[in-house]
């Protein structure tokens, strides 16, 4: 399949606690953005990082380099439960550069991105029914892609520079990395440790290390499933 594709992921953080409302852009703090690009069985990824603190600056300088990635390479735009959570935080975070007089129209250019968006989460429901969660409407990323035969990597906290201490005191005793990781501490982590100027030990390059193979771990699977999701859909 050889149309030109994109994919998406976003990895956020909620420095004031969990959130109570997943759709409460106010709760949430835009971290590092996964970005994939697929033409011609060729596949490019890469993770895009925030570069400061968290003041409205520098999520629109991330903001501007998820769109100018994009826009350079092209194509219907992929994500996972996109519609629900990326897409809507995206459009929420532009509007909000937009208002502070930072990028005025990054919401026109987060509405281009966007405008030809399939989010796959709806249709991994549709093809394994049996594999969505209880009391939700879509199985799993990684449900997903088990049951499409799609390899998505663990990411092994074992395989970076972390000391037991460090995570132990973000509260954090699972032997790989989880989405909750991310947004209940490694996110904001790595974020204070930019802002602090941290970049240049051992201990925020292994963050950051980790952080980047989370984020494309993510983001290329999105390709594969999708094929797959094309194919059982097309035969069913």
């Amino acid at each position: 399949m050889n149309d030109a594709r994109l994919a998406l992921d976003i990895e956020t953080a909620c420095p004031e606690g969990p959130p109570s409302d997943f759709r409460n852009t106010d709760e949430f703090e835009l971290v590092a953005v996964g970005l994939g690009a697929s033409q011609n069985d060729e596949t490019e990824v890469t993770v895009a990082l925030r570069e400061g603190d968290w003041s409205v600056e520098h999520t629109a300088a991330l903001l501007q380099d998820v769109v100018e990635w994009c826009e350079t390479r092209g194509g219907t735009v992929l994500t996972y439960n996109g519609r629900n959570f990326d897409e809507h935080h995206l459009r929420a975070w532009a509007e909000q550069v937009a208002d502070a007089g930072i990028w005025a129209d990054a919401p026109e250019r987060i509405e281009s991105l966007f405008s030809n968006h399939v989010d796959l989460a709806p249709l991994a429901a549709e093809a394994f029914p049996h594999a969505v969660r209880q009391n939700r409407e879509i199985p799993a990323l990684w449900k997903a892609c088990d049951e499409a035969d799609v390899d998505q990597p663990s990411v092994w906290y074992d395989d970076y520079g972390l000391s037991r201490a460090y995570l132990d005191g973000l509260g954090i005793d699972d032997p790989h990395v989880t989405g909750m990781h991310v947004g209940e501490g490694l996110g904001a982590a790595y974020v204070e440790g930019v802002a602090a100027g941290l970049d240049e030990t051992q201990t925020h390059t292994e963050l950051e290390r980790l952080l980047v193979d989370y984020a494309a771990g993510d983001t290329e699977p999105l390709f594969s499933l999708h094929d797959s999701l094309r194919r059982m859909l097309s035969e069913a």
